[in-house]
């Protein structure tokens, strides 16, 4: 889909790499710049750099001159630079777009390049920690633990993704390069790893402006969830009503029919009460034993993955998910498939093979011809890329929905059709107590941003010919409901393709569109569980832990990627196609490192609670206003600076904190120094010291504030938008920002339930008549399941 590209990837952040390998999975050609010693990560891990690094060309530049020197070499060959924000390598990535102006530049770093934090030291681990993923899992009384992989950079590789393609269907609509007010040349696609994360979470920052909101959930814990079996552990889920109903009856524990664990916030709020309950049940049972009798009572319940099992766990060994890489370690392939297929293993290129090799692909730059446009604001109604673009959204919960509004915040007219007697149940997951609970849970005017809302019922040969009509006119179908519920009334994508030729249709099952577990449900903690990712989050000698919804909208980015290269490869080509991205599929990248490990030594990963194979001391700890602490010292820099402090040069000077290796071997003993250093004094004095230093330290975060947060204020990341019932609130933006729009905004806001029933189906040419005729006989609506309301 993007053969026509060629892609320039420098940097030596897993976020450039995996940016890179998203591009070229898509059949971009990337040429990667390394030194001429190669990337350390070829021989450090060779595996996880095949992974990385396959299928792209290899040249090599010494620092700072030598990149200049090579980039002028490739000449106006190339469309796309994408690095981190090393300054030496940015200075000469701007040097060079000046020389060529329609290059496209798309940085990666922790905050963004402004901005009050753009250069405050951080990694992973601090990120995490200060955009409130830390906080999500529930740790006892024990300090909160992070996620156990790098979610920072893999999610801000993903955002990167969005944001070049978007930048190349702007620039191919006759945008200018990327100029602000100053005249300084900035990047296309600017992106925070800090912003990506925050991206991950269930809008706390909207549960904290809507009146009568359910409190927004510390730990974050579905109940049930993660659970003990007789060998191993289970994910059982139940966040729907008629889930939990069917939970109840596989369990067979009468006191689980206790009304105060009728929600999931109830449950939730007894979770030991309830785990105990429920523990009943599953302790008699073997891990296959429950998930099949998950499949029997249609409960999501699967395994916990572990990264030695997971390539044979049956969703993905029956699908070819994990292949044998170049390095001859186990790796999964591409996280989407597109026409049926995804992209085939490739081998790595050695240091320097291409060097002299200049690119034959890619229309170029120079090609690029580009209309002036002004900058330092948002788009405008008519200037948005996918202006004229509809999208049909039949979505639920997060995953889908979420591919929607991203659709619509480029302009694309999103139509999100629901049934009178099948609501999207998200709807449901609040504080059903207010009047028209189901427009005020924050979940879902988050994630449906822009779009329009039309109530229609395609179970019935009525609502069925409304769709037909509207994938008539749609140029995207999307859908992440189990792949029978289209399937079974002849909305395959044949059949999709009877009424539009062109149609991209993308499709988000949880488990693909093949194999056994095709039509099983599956949620977003049940991936994250299968996937490993909740078998590496923890501490070693406790239970595994699932870490919130962070797989639906990780899944989204992917899936908006992949349809935003689709809409332009058809913009080109007058081609549609069909685009499959499981949740599974995007899970298992999360895990890939540990996977690659575990089949290179044979040994099985396990939870490190904070603590890092590279990084003494790290860990969190409480200060003495009640706040917690992160902190993460990974160079001797970084060290040396630490060991200065009043209160730490007293213990540092020991004789066994005076190697990485080994602060390694002590570091429970750096925890309880540490611990006590933060017990006398306030967390955001000591980050701010520490941050002066150039130690990567923050205060932990809830996210209930983060439409207050400076730095998304200065990066014009939050914007206002209005509601029919919760009013003006606060809503925080794409994590790639754009240098075309810098200023984050939305078409429209949150739509209520069928608000647009009229005025979609008068554009589909019913007339009043027949429109009254629907709302009399309950096939169209303005309320879930016809509930009263004050009107």
């Amino acid at each position: 889909m993007l053969s026509d590209i060629t892609v320039v990837e420098l940097g030596t952040r897993v976020a450039t790499a995996y940016c890179g390998k998203l591009l070229s999975d898509l059949g971009a050609s990337v040429i990667r710049v390394e030194p001429p010693i190669g990337d350390p990560l070829r021989s450090r891990e060779p595996g996880y750099a095949s992974y990385l690094h396959a299928g792209k060309r290899c040249v090599t530049a010494g620092p700072g001159v030598g990149v200049g020197a090579a980039l002028a070499a490739l000449g106006d060959r190339v469309d796309v630079i994408v690095c981190d924000d090393d300054e030496p390598t940015l200075a000469a990535v701007m040097a060079t777009r000046e020389a060529n102006p329609g290059l496209l530049v798309a940085t990666i770093s922790d905050y963004g390049l402004d901005g009050p934090l753009a250069g405050t030291p951080a990694n992973d681990f601090t990120l995490q920690s200060e955009a409130g993923i830390s906080l999500l899992h529930p740790t006892g009384d024990r300090p909160p633990v992070v996620t156990g992989v790098e979610l920072a950079e893999l999610s801000g590789a993903a955002a990167a993704a969005v944001g070049v393609v978007t930048a190349l269907l702007v620039a191919d609509a006759g945008g200018a390069p990327a100029t602000p007010a100053s005249g300084t040349a900035m990047a296309d696609v600017d992106v925070s790893r800090f912003e990506s994360v925050v991206a991950l979470l269930q809008y706390p920052w909207l549960a904290a402006q809507i009146e009568d909101h359910n409190p927004y959930p510390l730990p974050q814990n579905a109940v049930p969830g993660l659970e003990l079996a007789l060998d191993g552990w289970v994910c059982a889920v139940a966040v729907t009503p008629p889930q939990w109903a069917d939970f109840k009856k596989m369990a067979g524990v009468p006191e689980l029919d206790d009304t105060r664990f009728d929600t999931l916030s109830g449950r939730i709020r007894l979770a030991a009460e309830t785990t105990e309950l429920v523990r009943r049940f599953t302790t008699r049972h073997t891990v296959a034993e429950l998930v099949e009798l998950g499949a029997t009572f249609r409960v999501p319940v699967t395994p916990v993955g572990t990264p030695r099992g997971l390539p044979s766990l049956a969703p993905y060994i029956s699908r070819g998910v994990y292949v044998r890489n170049a390095g001859s370690t186990v790796a999964p392939s591409s996280p989407f498939r597109y026409d049926h297929d995804t992209a085939s293993p490739a081998p790595l290129a050695s240091i320097g093979q291409h060097n002299g090799i200049l690119p034959v692909t890619g229309r170029g730059a120079r090609q690029r011809g580009r209309a002036q446009r002004s900058h330092g604001r948002g788009f405008t109604a008519a200037d948005r890329p996918l202006a004229g673009i509809r999208v049909l959204e039949i979505g639920t919960f997060q995953a889908g929905p979420l591919v929607g509004m991203n659709l619509a915040a480029l302009g694309a007219d999103v139509v999100k059709i629901e049934a009178v007697n099948r609501p999207d149940l998200i709807r449901f997951t609040g504080n059903q107590s207010v009047d028209r609970c189901w427009e005020r849970v924050g979940a879902f005017i988050g994630a449906n941003l822009g779009k329009r809302d039309l109530t229609v019922d395609f179970s019935q040969p009525a609502g069925l010919s409304i769709v037909h009509r509207l994938i008539e006119r749609s140029d995207v179908v999307l859908d992440n409901f189990l792949p029978r519920v289209l399937d079974d009334r002849g909305l395959s994508y044949a059949g999709v393709c009877a009424l539009r030729p062109d149609v991209i249709m993308v499709r988000m099952p949880a488990w693909g569109m093949t194999g056994p577990w095709r039509d099983r449900p599956g949620f977003t903690y049940s991936v994250d569980a299968t996937s490993g990712l909740s078998h590496l989050t923890g501490y070693p000698d406790g239970d595994p832990l699932l870490t919130g919804t962070i797989v639906d909208p990780l899944a989204a980015l992917h899936s908006t990627f992949v349809t935003l290269a689709a809409i332009r490869h058809r913009q080109l080509t007058g081609r549609g196609r069909l685009i499959e991205v499981p949740l599974c599929d995007v899970a298992v990248h999360l895990t890939a490192r540990a996977v690659i490990a575990a089949s290179a030594d044979g040994l099985e990963p396990t939870r490190l609670g904070n603590h890092s194979g590279s990084a003494a001391p790290q860990g969190i700890y409480r200060c003495a206003d009640g706040q917690w602490l992160a902190v993460s010292v990974s160079t001797e820099a970084q060290w040396a600076a630490l060991a200065q402090l009043p209160g730490v040069r007293e213990w540092a000077a020991a004789e066994h904190f005076a190697t990485p290796a080994g602060r390694l071997e002590h570091r429970l003993e750096l925890d309880e120094h540490l611990a006590e250093l933060c017990a006398d004094r306030d967390g955001a004095a000591i980050t701010d010291e520490l941050r002066q230093l150039k130690i990567p330290s923050a205060v932990l975060g809830v996210g209930n504030d983060l439409h207050e947060h400076p730095q998304l204020l200065a990066r014009g990341r939050v914007f206002e938008a209005d509601h029919g019932v919760v009013g003006r609130a606060k809503y925080i933006g794409s994590p790639a920002r754009l240098g075309a729009a810098p200023i984050a905004t939305t078409p429209r806001g949150t739509p209520l339930f069928g608000q647009h029933n009229h005025e979609i189906l008068s554009e589909l040419n019913f007339d009043d008549d027949a429109i009254t005729a629907m709302v009399a006989a309950g096939a169209i609506g303005d309320s879930p399941y016809g509930l009263p309301f004050n009107r």
